[in-house]
Order: C-alpha cells, then sequence, then structure tokens
C-alpha cells in the first residue's frame, strides 16, 4: 500500500502550532465550561460551484438539463454540466480571532458537512467581537482513531454510518469524499456524462486535514465585511460558500476521474488536498 505524499502531511500540521489564548471544551451538546457570558456560534455553509448553489434552481442551474432524474445540473468554469451527488467533509480545529488578535480554539467540534444541510452549531463561546475564522479539513488523529459507534458530532449525534466516509478501524475515515457526474460532450449536452469519485483519506497515524484561513473581516480588502459581535444569549453566523468549482479545477475529470487516496491515483487525491484551501470564501 502506497504512502500519501508529503505535502498533504506537510499541510495538516500548519494550524497545530498555532497558539491558542482561550480555550473552551465543546464536547457533546450538554458538556461545555464556558462560566462567564456567552452565545451560540454556528458555521452556515453553502454547497456551491461558483456562482450556483447546490439544490437549487437559481444563479445558472439547469434543472432541465440532460441528466439523472430532475436533479440541476451546475456548471463548471469550462461551461461544462456538473452534478454532485454526494459532497462531503469533516471540519475540525476550529479557531476564532477576537479584535484584540488572541485564539480562540473551538475545543472537540468536528462537524460533517454534506449536501442537503446548511446550519452546523459548533458551541457556546464567550461573548466578544470575532474577526475571522480558521478551521482544518478532516480529522484529528484521535478522532480519525474512533470507531463511528463512539465518534460524536458537535449536533450531539453520533457518527451517521450512511455518510460513507469511515474506511476501517486500521485506517480510520476520510477527510472528503466527492462524487457526482460529470459532461464530457463537446456540444455540453450532457448525455453520458462520466461518473467520478474523489476521496481524500486522513491516513493511518496522522491527519491529512488541510487548513483554511478565512480573511479578516472589518479591515483592508474586507473593510465592508462586518465583525462577528457575539453577545450574551446571542447567536452568530459565519456565512461560508464551499465551492467545488475551485476544488475540481484543479483536476481534468475526464481523465482524473478516480481516487481513493490510497492504492487508486493517490496523486489526484494529493492534488485535490492541496487545492482545498481555495473552496472557501465568505458569503458576506
Amino acid at each position: 500500500m502506497k504512502k500519501y505524499s508529503l505535502s498533504i502531511i506537510a499541510i495538516s500540521i500548519i494550524l497545530l502550532t498555532v497558539n491558542s489564548f482561550f480555550i473552551t471544551s465543546c464536547t457533546k451538546p450538554v458538556a461545555n465550561t464556558v462560566t462567564n457570558d456567552s452565545g451560540y456560534f454556528y458555521f452556515h455553509l453553502h454547497t456551491n460551484i461558483y456562482d450556483s448553489t447546490i439544490g437549487g434552481n437559481t444563479d445558472g442551474a439547469d434543472s432541465n438539463a440532460a441528466g439523472p432524474g430532475a436533479s440541476p445540473w451546475n456548471y463548471d468554469q469550462l461551461g461544462r454540466r456538473i452534478l454532485l451527488t454526494v459532497p462531503q467533509f469533516f471540519i475540525s480545529n476550529i479557531m476564532l480571532t477576537n479584535a484584540s488578535g488572541t485564539m480562540l480554539t473551538l475545543n472537540n467540534v468536528v462537524l460533517l458537512k454534506g449536501l442537503d444541510s446548511e446550519d452546523y452549531y459548533c458551541c457556546k463561546v464567550p461573548v466578544g467581537t470575532y474577526t475571522s475564522a480558521m478551521f482544518n479539513v478532516g480529522l484529528s488523529t484521535a478522532n480519525n482513531n474512533m470507531a463511528p459507534t463512539t465518534m460524536f458530532l458537535s449536533n450531539g449525534f453520533t457518527y451517521p454510518s450512511e455518510a460513507s466516509m469511515y474506511m476501517s478501524s486500521s485506517m480510520g475515515y476520510y477527510g472528503m469524499v466527492v462524487k457526482g457526474q460529470y459532461d464530457t460532450t463537446a456540444a455540453h449536452t450532457g448525455v453520458n456524462p462520466i461518473n467520478f469519485s474523489l476521496s481524500i483519506p486522513n491516513g493511518l497515524t496522522y491527519t491529512t486535514a488541510n487548513s483554511v484561513m478565512l480573511p479578516t473581516r472589518g479591515t483592508g480588502a474586507y473593510a465592508s465585511y462586518p465583525v462577528y459581535i457575539l453577545t450574551k444569549g446571542g447567536t452568530q453566523y459565519v456565512h461560508i460558500y464551499c465551492d467545488y468549482g475551485k476544488l475540481l479545477s484543479a483536476i481534468n475529470l475526464k481523465t482524473s476521474y478516480l481516487t481513493d487516496g490510497m492504492m487508486n491515483n493517490p496523486a489526484v487525491a494529493d492534488t485535490l488536498a492541496n487545492n482545498i484551501p481555495n473552496m472557501f470564501r465568505y458569503e458576506q
């Protein structure tokens, strides 16, 4: 069995070196060590292909295009039709930046982003002004070693077995799985599209989590983006586009349409892993 390339391993350890000044525990929904004034923090995650939101018939989605069932097609940067059926990934090691520049680490928060859901509860955090967020795509080594029946997501439910992210007890989970269909016809008719299945594993004894660092809001190029002011008992959402068009632009789906990141095309998984930070941007 081939090992993963060093570039995936290197990306995974970037955020592990960041010092945290405030720490709050969010282990399961009823456990929280925040004793001071606090509020509720969520990620609002949109599944997108460029400017089209997946699951709706707007912004370029074509529900009348040829393709399986009545599901809408979207378009890649070449104007070709693409259909996502399984866009999933884990989020872990979430950190929020306070206006003072200090970091708040959300311990034990694990999110599993799927196709149909957009609101993901993180945990209670202290009141204050927050200017940006960071996170890893994938799991920590400890969570990667957990059986599905013992790993809790931040909504309090155990990992759903139907998510198809689990490999085995010896190998753990995939950090990201992307499946769908792609139009390779010259006329972009969508007839007889090819199936693609792309998986990025967490690995054996390490994590292939990729670091995502969102820009600082309220300053510079993002001066018009309001900061997150969390009040006592209040709620704040970080609205993020998860753009699979940007992710998949790193490869040619016509020739590189299959990888499990291990025996099958590990170089393709490596390319995708390196492109993960490019797929995330603020919605507002």
